[in-house]
């Protein structure tokens, strides 16, 4: 099968979610460990503003909130310390039966096959593109729904509170939204490019290891060398570029955080000093402000992993989904006469 008939076929390939398919229980499990333990997180600003209101009224009971706030800290770290075991197994056992199919495909194909894709490609396949899945699966799937749950969840429980201030509290969220997408839609590229530049810096360190005495039969060291750090001073800049661009995001993102705060403190100051918000649900407003700031980061963070993770799964799936070698032929009868 010629190479574009091979991309035509994996332009056909199932999507990244289709791996999880076999670990199903461990996928549901992880999703309820991930909503019961944010539960409770959302539970605690709810917490402070009952303790603060009952200071504040003279009934404040210091056993009863220490009770209740010890009950909810141990179901926090028993679902967390769950949620981090099972999200562990899930994501070796993905990459260990990956890279366990990876190495049977690989073994059934021929030499040419080998030679077209190229050794370095492969190593990546099997090293750094298995790992972006992996690391997909242990950390993205846990932290986007629960990034989602907190956001939903922090935002209605601010409605409930004030509905006018929390409607301009929640004006910044797509300021930070657009923020995300803006610079992230810039390092997707540049991950991909690291990918390729993985690939080269393997492929020179393949041939210099493979080739070494030839290369100092040759004297060629110096060539070499140029070729080396020709790939790996790529890697360097890609990887400085992609920090420089984070760089420029953070500062904007605490920019619209600020803002956020700015508005608290103004405008429900306004309302606790009128008498119409208490001091504990002001206080309830500035804590569910930081669990839904919070989330939006680790989406966009997370949005990085998950397209390092699908560009690897797309070129994980091309030798997955490669055909079988095409029989050379045959011989049904026994070999007969001497070797000359």
């Amino acid at each position: 099968m010629s190479k574009a008939n091979r991309e035509t076929r994996a332009a056909r390939k199932p999507g990244m979610m289709s791996l999880l398919g076999p670990y199903r229980i461990w996928i549901v499990a992880l999703i309820a460990l991930t909503i019961f333990a944010n539960s409770l997180n959302l539970f605690i600003p709810k917490l402070i503003a009952a303790a603060i209101d009952a200071a504040t009224a003279g009934n404040f009971e210091l056993a009863t909130t220490v009770l209740e706030f010890a009950a909810i800290a141990v179901g926090i770290f028993l679902l967390t310390y769950l949620q981090a075991i099972v999200q562990t197994v899930t994501s070796e056992r993905v990459a260990r039966d990956l890279r366990t199919r990876l190495i049977d495909k690989i073994s059934q194909q021929d030499y040419a096959y080998v030679e077209e894709i190229g050794s370095s490609s492969l190593l990546t396949n099997l090293t750094s593109d298995v790992d972006s899945i992996k690391n997909f699966v242990s950390q993205a799937i846990a932290s986007i729904i629960s990034s989602v749950f907190l956001i939903i969840g922090a935002s209605i429980l601010m409605l409930l509170i004030d509905w006018q201030l929390a409607a301009a509290v929640l004006v910044v969220v797509p300021l930070i939204a657009f923020t995300f997408s803006f610079v992230l839609k810039r390092v997707r590229v540049l991950f991909r490019r690291s990918q390729e530049t993985i690939d080269w810096l393997n492929k020179v360190i393949n041939e210099s290891i493979s080739g070494s005495s030839l290369i100092r039969l040759l004297n060629s060291q110096i060539f070499e060398y140029q070729k080396f750090l020709a790939a790996n001073t790529q890697a360097r800049d890609i990887g400085l570029r992609i920090i420089g661009m984070f760089a420029l995001m953070i500062p904007a993102i605490g920019f619209f955080i600020s803002l956020a705060i700015l508005v608290i403190l103004s405008f429900g100051g306004h309302l606790v000093i009128s008498g119409e918000l208490s001091l504990g649900n002001f206080s309830a407003f500035l804590n569910y402000l930081t669990i839904l700031v919070f989330p939006i980061i680790i989406i966009g963070f997370m949005s990085n992993i998950i397209a390092q993770a699908s560009a690897s799964f797309g070129r994980i799936s091309k030798v997955l989904l490669a055909d079988e070698p095409a029989p050379t032929g045959s011989l049904d009868v026994e070999l007969q006469g001497n070797l000359e």
